[in-house]
């Protein structure tokens, strides 16, 4: 699962291309996944942009992703 932060607009949001539903794996998919990607919210995995945390510079959403590395990554 790839989790990494993005910019979206002027800002910045934290995003995975994990599937809704599929345990979290550290292996390359075998093939491309159809799903969009999934944004962060704060308390878990969403598939709504809407949903997501907003940043507001990358260092400082590279920064969340370390220090909450364990709950981002579950």
């Amino acid at each position: 699962m790839g989790v990494m932060p993005r910019k979206s607009g002027e800002k910045f949001i934290i995003t995975s291309d994990r599937v809704a539903g599929e345990l979290p794996s550290s292996r390359i998919p075998k093939k491309t996944p159809h799903e969009v990607f999934q944004v962060w919210t704060g308390n878990g995995w969403s598939l709504t942009i809407t949903d997501a945390t907003f940043f507001t510079a990358i260092d400082v959403a590279d920064e969340y992703i370390r220090a909450n590395f364990a709950r981002v990554m579950a």
